[in-house]
């Protein structure tokens, strides 16, 4: 099972960040269905995902976590029920993340692609959250990236980016350049297929099975 350690270091953090974020996502007026969004995020269990927050939002101790994300059987009842898409790379660390909705790759970023996932399938009430996959519980804290959609069913396209093999992404000081790419994007569509076999396992890259 994923480590309690790394779960119970969230509740730390204090609630009033989850209250000032998730008011900042509703109070937001402009269209969001061509938006893009791009943070750095770290995990500690070896997985980040994307999740519908109404769905998880009870999540206040480790044992109502652990009945949904301890074990792989537990976390692919979740992606089965179209609530959580995995992002599964099996390291820790921290991972830039770029997140399109109804947006595709660009030219840099199709160049240096060296993993592509299967769709995934996600259904949200309109507050999704991508974060660590310790992090998922009532709190909305800094170190996740609440996403704002409307309400309906979503489909997730995972590229894992080479983007330290694009020359200058590294500086002579050895620091990453700004205009780095990121480790993940993430394309979410508004249009599913309903006819594609979307994907349900844990591994989001057929290259980790």
């Amino acid at each position: 099972c994923f480590n309690l350690i790394a779960w119970l270091a969230n509740l730390i953090f204090i609630g009033a960040y989850a209250i000032l974020t998730l008011n900042r996502i509703q109070s937001q007026k402009e269209n969001t269905m061509n938006s893009e969004y791009k943070k750095e995020l770290s995990t500690m269990s070896g997985m980040w995902g994307i999740w519908d927050y109404d769905t998880y939002k009870d999540i206040d101790d480790y044992e109502k976590w652990e009945k949904l994300f301890c074990e792989d059987e537990d976390i692919e009842k979740q992606i089965a029920a179209k609530t959580f898409v995995p992002l599964y790379v099996h390291e820790n660390g921290k991972r830039a993340f770029t997140v399109k909705i109804n947006g595709q790759l660009s030219e840099r970023e199709e160049k240096y692609v060296f993993m592509k996932s299967d769709r995934y399938l996600i259904k949200t009430n309109g507050k999704a959250v991508i974060s660590g996959i310790e992090n998922i519980n009532a709190q909305i804290r800094e170190d996740t990236l609440p996403i704002l959609l409307t309400a309906g069913i979503y489909s997730v396209s995972a590229y894992l980016i080479a983007w330290d093999n694009e020359p200058g992404a590294i500086l002579e000081n050895g620091e990453v350049s700004s205009d780095a790419l990121s480790d993940f994007v993430v394309l979410i569509s508004s249009e599913p297929d309903e006819n594609y076999p979307y994907r349900t396992s844990v591994n989001t890259f057929k290259e980790y099975e």
